[in-house]
């Protein structure tokens, strides 16, 4: 996020800087021996707007449409005056070989030079076309900290002067003002960043975004600069509306596509012999508008740590995601997210030196729908194949019992769907299930009945009342297969060297026993008991059904017996023998 918000602000910057030339060149024409009645050559221009500081060596305007006066004052008075005059700026190009600049505000010195900057087909302050064929800058903070930042070639088409002016005068007193065209697309073919406090570098071999669009801030732009400027995360309190109002920023900007390629940084771990790597092939986002993302897609990544942990995923993805729920909502309101092609092998000291944690992720998605005050109403999801290698634990106590029952891997998937039904006040969940190769698969289906829509609400009290007046109306669990129970009884006889029909009855008949406890020993629970003793003594399917007509709320699972709640319900319960 980082990265991007410095490619943005150095997008604005340059455009801030076509500006200052046209401003500087117009103040100073009638000094100008070589000025003619429409073109306008300057050397040696120095001027300072605000705590910044420009040095411009050579300037050249040629076709100019408004005179040395207008051009003097082009910036001058309100918002609605500069966009007058920009209305009636046109040129047929704007020349600068070299510019610097140097800012001094709050303890933060930064130096800027840019190299051979070029604008053609300015048009009722419009510009066709911009190009820069560099850019340096660095950035040295008061506690010692420094940036600096390399930037290559860039080319910028279709930049709106008229729009950028209104964006660095205006503040935005009409909430639901539209965003308008600011820059039709730019590109920057490489940038690297060199961090010397975290002793990090990073580079990005490319970066192009289309249709952007703004505007104006609720707030002063420099207002938010400075507070970020003096943002401490440890001390995130000072300032609790910050990332509120950056997000409300960012709301206020449009981009149709945003691409950035080849993304590398390196960084100095601990030991500082052991650096980190980190690796990713694209980030790329689109429909971003209205503090809303459209699609966003992160591409081939890895990490190498400096303890000597990786961690490589092929594809990070989500779309229609809106910003402001990130502080305004306990849940983020994300349509779809997914996850593809993630491996990982970390280093467990916890464990011991040689202790690895060795996983994989075939894949994970969810989506949301129908979102209503603070959640969805309707949502799905799986996860496909996730792998750990127990055998890489070591002594593990939490994966001790799985080796000795013979599985070298972990291997689970599971999936998801919800929905709460208006109609009917109901929030239905099926299925639920939860699979394990080699080992069997759980399903659970349930339905709560006088689900209200307070259980949406965004007051905590509101929403918990509402959940507490709801009733489990049914609930349905089927048990597929039964590899695990059946390596369960291979390990205890060979353990206890008793024969494995023996035990199984033993445990069919214990089993039996423990459900009738459970649930008082009344004829349903029999009922449930002697089917899951007949699932032990053959495990291929079990099969229990509960149903209530008037329901069993939060009241009744803390006033009543469990068996008095079964003896209450229908339930069907039947072992596939």
């Amino acid at each position: 996020m980082t990265i991007m918000q410095e490619l943005r602000h150095r997008k604005a910057v340059l455009a801030r800087l076509v500006f200052l030339g046209l401003v500087a060149a117009a103040a100073l024409a009638p000094l100008a021996p070589r000025a003619g009645e429409s073109d306008i050559v300057l050397d040696n221009l120095t001027f300072t707007v605000g705590a910044t500081t420009y040095r411009i060596p050579h300037l050249e305007l040629k076709g100019a449409s408004l005179s040395a006066i207008d051009l003097a004052d082009l910036f001058k008075g309100d918002a609605k005056a500069v966009d007058g005059r920009l209305a009636r700026l046109s040129a047929k190009s704007l020349r600068i070989p070299a510019l610097t600049s140097e800012t001094r505000a709050g303890g933060v010195v930064e130096r800027s030079a840019y190299r051979d900057i070029d604008a053609a087909d300015v048009v009722a302050g419009r510009i066709a076309i911009l190009r820069a064929a560099g850019a340096e800058q660095t950035v040295e903070k008061p506690d010692g900290g420094a940036q600096h930042y390399l930037w290559g070639a860039s080319v910028a088409k279709g930049i709106d002067l008229r729009q950028l002016a209104y964006l660095a005068l205006a503040t935005r007193l009409d909430s639901q003002e539209a965003t308008k065209p600011v820059v039709d697309e730019e590109s920057v073919e490489q940038l690297i960043i060199e961090d010397k406090a975290g002793r990090m570098t990073t580079t990005i071999g490319r970066l192009a975004v289309t249709g952007v669009k703004g505007r104006a801030l609720p707030f002063p732009l420099p207002q938010l600069r400075d507070r970020l400027a003096k943002f401490d995360a440890d001390k995130a309190e000072a300032d609790p509306a910050l990332l509120k109002d950056v997000i409300d920023a960012a709301a206020s900007f449009d981009v149709a596509s945003l691409d950035i390629r080849e993304i590398a940084a390196t960084g100095k771990g601990a030991p500082a012999e052991s650096p980190y790597t980190v690796k990713i092939g694209r980030i790329a986002a689109a429909g971003v508008a209205n503090g809303a993302v459209g699609s966003l897609a992160l591409e081939d990544l890895s990490l190498v740590a400096s303890d000597g942990g990786r961690l490589a995923l092929k594809r990070f993805g989500l779309r229609d995601a809106r910003l402001a729920s990130l502080v305004e909502s306990p849940f983020p309101q994300v349509g779809h997210i997914e996850a593809k092609g993630l491996d990982g092998d970390l280093p467990d000291a916890r464990l011991g030196e040689s202790a690895r944690m060795k996983f994989s992720l075939a894949g994970a998605e969810a989506d949301f729908a129908d979102f209503r005050e603070i959640a969805p109403t309707k949502l799905s999801g799986r996860m496909d194949q996730l792998a750990i290698d127990l055998a890489s634990r070591g002594e593990a106590p939490s994966t001790a019992q799985f080796l000795a029952l013979g599985y070298r891997t972990l291997d689970l998937s599971a999936s998801l769907a919800g929905e709460w039904r208006e109609k009917t006040q109901e929030a239905v969940f099926a299925p639920l299930r939860v699979e394990g190769k080699d080992m069997g698969a759980a399903t659970l289906n349930v339905t709560f009945g006088g689900v209200s829509a307070a259980v949406f609400s965004p007051m905590a009290i509101v929403s918990r009342a509402a959940l507490l007046a709801s009733s489990l109306t049914s609930a349905e669990l089927t048990l597929d297969g039964g590899a695990l129970v059946e390596r369960v009884l291979a390990l205890e006889s060979k353990t206890e060297k008793k024969p494995v029909d023996k035990l199984r009855a033993d445990y069919a008949k214990t089993a039996a026993a423990a459900v009738a406890v459970v649930f008082g020993g009344g004829e349903k629970a029999r009922k449930i008991a002697d089917a899951v003793a007949a699932y032990v003594m053959k495990p291929k399917r079990l099969h229990v059904r509960l149903v209530s007509e008037k329901g069993v709320n939060a009241l009744d699972a803390m006033a009543r017996r469990p068996g008095d709640i079964l003896e209450s319900m229908e339930v069907e319960a039947v072992a596939e023998r």
